[in-house]
């Protein structure tokens, strides 16, 4: 019997394609090309089974040769973006296989500095964090230890 993916002659047409799906008792939709019809199953002759198809990863994963810089500059940065790039940031750090990566949030008001060390506190990688000493940026900095 027929299998969706079957490769098969259309015989009326003289032409091969593969069975998409079944649309009714004795009717298949198939696929000649780019073009899909309906075929009655008495005018399909069955050439083969389906091809294998090749698996191809849908997600690339970067690894330690992808290029991720020592250092994260949110200075100047909209909160929520701010948050959602050390977010990327610090996944890219920990395939990179980094021990310590630094922030830099700059002094200002102290908020980004303060949702920055917030995110940290919560976040999965994190071992532990601290502020940049005098010749690393001071409290414009957060250095940052990795698991």
């Amino acid at each position: 019997m027929f299998q969706p993916g079957d490769e098969v002659k259309v015989t009326s047409l003289n032409q091969k394609g593969y069975l998409i799906e079944k649309v009714s008792d004795d009717e298949w939709q198939v696929q000649l090309g780019i073009l899909k019809m309906k075929i009655h199953e008495r005018d399909l002759e069955y050439i083969g089974s389906a091809p294998a198809k090749e698996v191809t990863p849908i997600a690339t994963v970067k690894g330690k040769d992808a290029h991720v810089s020592l250092e994260l500059d949110l200075r100047g940065e909209r909160y929520e973006d701010a948050l959602l790039r050390l977010e990327k940031y610090l996944d890219d750090a920990v395939l990179a296989g980094y021990a310590r990566v630094s922030i830099i949030h700059g002094k200002g008001t102290g908020a980004l500095r303060q949702g920055v060390q917030q995110f940290l506190k919560q976040h999965r990688a994190v071992k532990s964090f601290r502020f940049g000493e005098a010749n690393e940026g001071g409290t414009g900095v957060t250095i940052v230890e990795l698991k």
